[in-house]
């Protein structure tokens, strides 16, 4: 039996874990009479979805909705349209040419994860065009009961959507505003935007949407969104100041990281282990650099 749970009214959350990967993907499910399926994570995951499903008595979906096109949340999008051809993929405008050619997505992947990355998490499946449906900013889907409003939400990557679902006052809100616990900036190289990560945050804020509950995908669900967000904001800028920092005055990369280390120990008695330090350095060095400022 799968571990689900029943976080709000007919939405259950589950984790599908990958032996190889550090990361859990969490996988969102909305039984309403259009099933949804939020976040269907790598391939390799599929047979743990489709048990999953069986333990809440779905047998069909209507939409299939990653958050953005990253391989952990939706690598599997393709193999799941495969197996549920009456179910709309959606994305972001700025994703759906990666959907349907994901070559460029299997080399950054293969970049992070190596040439073997399919052993560990399954290949990555073209949808086709015609399965997917791209949606503007701010666009409204019925579900049932319930309508779920699309946000595009660029910064983490900018092919990056958050869903709120109006029913129950709930934003499934992806990368889009930290990671659960002390909101610690979620970054990636390559397609971290820190200015663009702040706008997203700043304009939920400003959106008032009256969310209750931010429903994470690297996590659970967490209370009180307002003062998650102001310090996912005073989070991703004080690790910025400290990275800009050290790119000026030319400090060694692992000097950067101790400091960063340093900050998060003492804000938040948390401890990052190496490998977020890096990546976490390296997304804000490639971005500065991007905008001419190291």
């Amino acid at each position: 039996m799968i571990d689900i749970t029943e976080v709000a009214e007919e939405i259950y959350r589950f984790e599908t874990p990958i032996s190889f990967a550090e990361f859990k993907p969490t996988v969102y499910l909305i039984r309403e009479s259009q099933r949804v399926l939020i976040e269907p994570g790598p391939s390799a995951t599929v047979a743990t979805i489709q048990e999953a499903m069986e333990q809440v008595g779905m047998k069909e979906l209507a939409y299939i909705i990653p958050t953005h096109i990253h391989m952990d949340h939706a690598g599997g999008a393709g193999a799941l349209a495969e197996l549920f051809p009456r179910a709309k993929v959606i994305v972001h405008p700025r994703g759906l040419k990666h959907a349907v050619e994901p070559s460029r997505l299997i080399e950054s992947v293969k970049m992070v994860w190596g040439e073997n990355f399919e052993d560990h998490f399954g290949p990555i499946v073209p949808i086709p065009e015609d399965r997917i449906q791209a949606v503007n900013d701010g666009e409204v889907i019925t579900v049932g009961s319930r309508e779920l409003q699309l946000i595009h939400a660029p910064g983490h990557a900018p092919h990056h959507l958050v869903i709120f679902d109006r029913k129950v006052k709930g934003l499934l809100c992806g990368e889009a505003v930290g990671l659960p616990g002390y909101q610690m900036p979620t970054v990636a190289p390559m397609s971290f935007n820190l200015e663009a990560y702040l706008s997203t945050i700043e304009r939920l804020q400003q959106l008032n949407l009256g969310a209750e509950m931010l429903f994470y995908s690297h996590g659970g669900v967490e209370k009180d969104p307002d003062k998650l967000m102001a310090r996912a904001v005073e989070n991703a800028r004080a690790i910025g100041d400290i990275v800009l920092e050290g790119l000026k005055r030319e400090e060694a990369p692992e000097d950067t990281c101790r400091r960063v280390g340093s900050y998060v120990h003492d804000r938040h008695r948390l401890h990052l282990d190496q490998r977020s330090l890096d990546i976490t350095v390296t997304s804000y060095t490639l971005y500065f650099q991007s905008k001419g400022l190291a």
